[in-house]
């Protein structure tokens, strides 16, 4: 599949782009798969944030209330 990418890009950049038309494809792939994995960060940063905010709704019962310093 990867190879196919290549193949189709390389092609498609061949008229486009003076010199190695490979290179551009890699180019490319490198830059999507950057792309993603940056993506695949945030939702990662994202469920975490989530879980760390329901962890703690779950703890708030036990926070009793503040003491007055003017009450005796």
């Amino acid at each position: 599949m990867v190879q196919h990418f290549l193949d189709a890009h390389a092609n498609r950049l061949e008229s486009l782009i003076p010199g190695d038309p490979g290179h551009a494809a890699v180019k490319l792939l490198s830059s999507i798969a950057q792309r993603e994995a940056l993506v695949l960060s945030y939702n990662d940063l994202l469920l975490l944030l989530g879980a760390l905010f329901v962890g703690g709704l779950m703890l708030l019962p036990l926070v009793g209330r503040p003491r007055s310093l003017l009450a005796h």
